[in-house]
This record gives structure tokens, sequence and C-alpha cells, in this order.
């Protein structure tokens, strides 16, 4: 027995029907039970793939998990067995479509796409706590029929494994690789991530329209997924939430300890987003507004050494970098912030703070054309996301890719890894006027610091962080933290253990914050907005900032100027001290600034993402 059966045809008792869909190594049929008043779905391998022993071991273990699991998103199997020279199996028929065909009409409503992921994370979880792996999660594999809630159920469990290799070896470009993990193209180990990686994958494709890598050829999906930076689904359809963004770069992180733990994560984050998204269309935006009461966090300091380290937990990816400005001379002290002046530090103490910062800022490369970009002679970069600059005219990245920091001096042609442990998508990155560094660990949900000289590294006293994406330090010694996906922006004064919350009311995801010299706080926000609180007044100001899509990083120079990273329009807007004007600075060429930083000369320091280099701009070229 073989190929296409006909209406009418028995196979193994059941009657077809007619077909259902087709594939590479099977079709399935829509068929009578031969017992019961029911309609099933027949699964039945082509016979060319019986042939083949491991193929046919895995056709046969699809039946053997999907009926070890019982679960209301989980396609139920009722029967397998073996006709002639063709396996079968007798699946729970669900009316409707699939994924994969909701998608033919474009992308889907993001609130129903969060509801399917939502469903097939159940499935998926349960799976895996009974020790099952479905290793083909995909749009094409998620069952949607008519409901109120829709009903959403997973099929396919445990059959792609060695079959999307086995298949592309002789040229057919698998749907599966689309959604394949790195670890599975390169043949390791698998475990439950990668189920999570592939449903990060489909979400993707479920609010974008497409899949996060495409290409014509196995050779270039399967390289996407190993060497190119996570997507952005923002950059196709900025109306979706920046959280978005954040929760599938954590599930696609490309390293498996960089993702979620659960398929639960990925959910809660993707809802979360959905939330402050809806918070923020329901809210008014003020321009002003009145310092509100401030919440404090207490945990005590904790240095961790790098042999004690336990090691990273997951991710997070979008965005932002901020610069921090050295101290004035002891003569000339700014008047302090009011939320430092609500703590009992004396004088002297802040003196003793900031005695002897540097005041000289040596341009870095010393020899470059007046009015044009220079590419920084960076090696081994993967995803810069963070750059920072010192008061000594070092340059510091956080390669987000590698999970490290780089450090380049001036003058000198050879770069330092900085000996941070642990790091996992590393974003923001500030370094103080002492030269300590301090590095927004995302993925792990802390900040740590580095001091100069130092190979052990301290975890600063922030508590409950989720996503921080960007840190800055003034002069002062406090360091600022955008948590982002809490919507809110924390303090913690220098020589203190108690961080607090800054009053920016209805925060929508800060991606960037820098701090000036007199303690005024700059964040650049998901909903595209730039904001401004006054140290004196604390009251907060919209910056005249337009036009503005992707706010992915934010920075001050000493004069007042602010920059902003317009992400998804890939250019630096800068608006003037003063000014209500923007002006576009002379990047060329960038894809995805996520990360800016401006020194004391006033040039300005680009992470450009997607080109995998970081670009300095000197002061005073031409504005548009």
């Amino acid at each position: 027995m073989g190929g296409e059966f006909e209406p009418g045809t028995i196979l193994a008792g059941y009657r077809i029907e007619r077909v259902l869909g087709r594939g590479g190594m099977g079709d399935v049929y829509l068929a009578d039970h031969p017992n019961l008043p029911r309609q099933v779905a027949l699964k039945v391998l082509h016979a060319s793939w019986t042939r083949d022993d491991y193929v046919r071991s895995r056709f046969e273990s699809e039946a053997d998990h999907a009926a070890r699991l019982e679960h209301p998103n989980i396609v139920t199997v009722h029967d397998r067995g073996r006709e002639g020279d063709l396996l079968w199996i007798a699946m729970q028929y669900v009316p409707g479509v699939d994924a994969k065909q909701a998608l033919e009409s474009g992308p889907l409503d993001v609130e129903r796409a969060v509801h399917i992921i939502s469903e097939t994370a159940k499935a998926l979880d349960y799976a895996h706590g009974a020790g099952v792996l479905h290793r083909d999660v995909k749009p094409a594999n998620i069952l949607l029929a008519p409901g109120e809630p829709e009903r959403v159920l997973l099929t396919d469990l445990g059959t792609a494994t060695r079959e999307t290799l086995h298949l592309t070896q002789t040229g057919m470009l698998v749907a599966t690789l689309l959604y394949a993990a790195p670890e599975q193209i390169q043949g390791g180990d698998l475990d439950h991530r990668v189920d999570i990686y592939a449903l990060g994958c489909t979400f993707f494709h479920l609010i974008t329209g497409q899949p996060p890598f495409a290409g014509s050829s196995a050779a270039a999906v399967m390289n996407a997924h190993l060497n190119a930076p996570i997507p952005r689904p923002s950059v196709l359809r900025p109306e979706l939430p920046g959280g978005f963004d954040i929760a599938i770069a954590r599930a696609m992180a490309k390293n498996r300890d960089d993702r979620f733990s659960t398929c639960r994560e990925l959910v809660d984050a993707a809802r979360a987003a959905l939330l402050s998204a809806h918070e923020s269309a329901t809210r008014p935006s003020p321009h002003v507004v009145a310092p509100s009461a401030t919440e404090t966090i207490e945990h005590a300091p904790e240095t961790v050494r790098p042999d004690q380290f336990a090691g990273p937990t997951a991710p997070s990816p979008m965005p932002d970098r901020t610069e921090f400005a050295k101290a004035p001379p002891p003569a000339s002290f700014p008047q302090m912030p009011w939320w430092r002046r609500r703590l009992a530090i004396g004088v002297a103490a802040l003196v003793a703070l900031i005695v002897g910062a540097a005041a000289v800022f040596i341009v870095w490369p010393e020899s470059r054309p007046a009015s044009e970009q220079v590419v920084l002679p960076l090696e081994g970069l993967g995803e810069p996301f963070g750059v920072a600059t010192s008061g000594d005219g070092d340059v510091y990245v956080t390669d987000q890719n590698n999970n490290r920091v780089i450090m380049k001096r001036t003058g000198v042609d050879s770069q330092t890894v900085l000996p941070f442990t642990g790091l996992s998508l590393p974003s923001g990155i500030a370094v103080s006027d002492r030269g300590d560094v301090y590095v927004a660990d995302s993925a792990n949900n802390r900040v740590v610091m580095l001091r100069p000289g130092s190979d052990s590294q301290t975890v600063l006293p922030f508590t409950d962080l989720k996503a921080p994406l960007a840190v800055a330090v003034g002069g002062f010694g406090d360091v600022y933290v955008a948590d982002t996906m809490n919507n809110r922006v924390l303090v913690l004064p220098a020589a203190s253990s108690t961080a607090t919350v800054l009053p920016f009311p209805g925060l929508i995801g800060p991606y960037g914050v820098a701090v000036n010299d007199r303690g005024d706080v700059y964040v650049s926000t998901a909903n595209n907005a730039v904001l401004n609180l006054s140290a004196m007044s604390g009251t907060m100001t919209v910056l005249p900032f337009k036009d503005v899509s992707g706010a992915d990083a934010v920075a001050v120079s000493e004069s007042g100027d602010v920059f902003v990273a317009d992400g998804l329009h890939n250019r630096v807007l800068a608006l003037p001290a003063g000014s209500d004007e923007q002006t576009v600075l002379p990047f060329t060429g960038l894809d995805g600034p996520v990360g800016l930083a401006v020194n004391g000369d006033g040039d300005v320091y680009v992470a450009d993402l997607g080109n995998s280099r970081v670009l300095m701009l000197p002061a005073g070229s031409a504005r548009n």
C-alpha cells in the first residue's frame, strides 16, 4: 500500500474522508473511527520513510510520548499501528485551523497571539514536567479550534530531532529549521529550553507575520540562528509594546543558559508587556508632574568573587546606554538633588567622594577627520549594547553576545576584557570619576560593579530588578538603574544600601537613563518619550523630541545637550541645551543604535548593534 488515499478508502479499519494536511514525511487524513461514532485525524507515514529505521522508531515513539500525556492543550493519541508497509497514528481530530494557516492573512492580533502562546506554554511545561520534549514547536503544530476563549492544542510531540537534519541533508528546507535552537542545529544534547527557544520564535512569527530568521536555503537559516542578532518585533511593527522585544530576546538567547527557565516565564513577560501597553494607552501623558511619594528598598551589599559566582539565569535584550558626566571641581559643588537631601550624609562625606576627580578628557582616537564618524578598533564584537567613556578617554563596551565587557585604553592598541564573571546579556554600562565600572547585567536582574585593578566584582544592593537595561552614575557617586520590566528608575545614593524609586509617574519601559552634574535624570522609554526629572524641584518634563520610534538610549553632555538613539529610524538625535529644535547627528549606516555615550569634549559614541561595531562622532560635526 502507498500513495494518496481517496475518500472511502479503508485503512486499518478507519474510513478515509478527506486530506487534512500533507508534509514531507507523511499525510494526515480525516477518518471515521471503526467502532465509535467519532472522527479522528489519521497520520500516515510515507512508505519510503517506513524503511528508515530511525525515522520509523521516532514516528512510533510519537504515539508513545503523547499517550503518556493527558492535558487539555495536548492532542490526544488514540491508537497506532502498521498496515502493510505503512505506519499510522490515530489522533484526536481538532476542527479549525492551525496557527500557520491563521497567519496567512497577516500578523495576529497581539492579544490573540499572547493567548495562543499562553495555552501552548501550558502544554509544553506539562510535557517537560513529564520528561517529554517537543522539539518541533512551530505554528503548524499549534491547532486552533473555535471556542470562548479559542481552544489551543499542541500536536506532534517528540518527532523532530535528527529527522530535521536528515531532510536537510537531502536538500529539503524543513520548516522546523525556522524555529530551531542553536544547540539543535549543532546536534548537541537537548533539554526543555530547546522548546522555549522555538516558542519565542513562534511568538515572533505570530505578532509580526514572519519568522525571525528567513532565508532561501537551509544553510542561511541555520547560520542566522547561530550567528545573527536576535530581531526585534517592534522593528517590523512599531506599534508593538517594547516589552515584547525584551521577552523574545530572552526566549531566543543563543546560549540556553540565558533563556527563560520555563515557558510560563515567557508568557508572564509577554503579558506584562501587553498590560503596560494597555495602561499607557489609557493614561494621560503629563508634561510637568509634581513629585510623588517614594518607596525604598532595603538590602545589604553583597560582594562576589569570581570563584564564588553560581552562574547566569536568564536574559533580556533591548537596550540602552547612558553616559554620565564627571564631577565639577570641589570649589563649585552642585546643589544636592532633593532625594539626596533626605539622606543623612554630611558635606564632608560628599567632598570625600569627589575629591581628586580628574578634569582632563583625552580624545581617542587621537587622529581623525574633523567631521566624520570613526569606527573604533574593537575586535571580536558580537552584539555591542552599551558604551561608556571615562575621564581619561578610555572606552568601555558591553559585548552582549559574548557576555563580556571590553575596555579600550587611550593610546593602547590592544583591548582588555574586564574580569566580570557570570554575566548574562550585559546591557547598560557606566564609569565613575574614579574608574569604577558599573554594568546592568540584565538577564541576571542585577547591577555589578568592578573597581579599578580589582578582580572581585560587587553586586549592588538593588532588589527585585526585572530586566535592568541601563545604568548611570552621577558626580556624587549615586547609581541610577532603568528597571525596565518593572517600569521604574531607581537611585542608590553613594555610601547607602537603600535604593529609592524616583518619581516618574506613568513610566513605561525605561530603556535608557543618564544624569548630569546637577543630578537631573534623563530617561528614554518604550513609548518613545525622553523624560527629565529635575534634581531641584522633583518635577518631570517631557523633552520636545519629535518623530522618535524606539528611544533605546539617552545621554547628556556637560553643556546640557541631550542625545537619544532613535532605534527604528537608525539615527541619533540631539536637543541642544535651551533649544526646542532637535538635530540629526551625521552618523551613517547605522543598524540598530542601542547605546549612547558622550565624553567631556562632546564626542558622541554609539553602540551600533546590527553592525557589531562602536562609532565615535567628533564634537562639532555638522548636524542636520
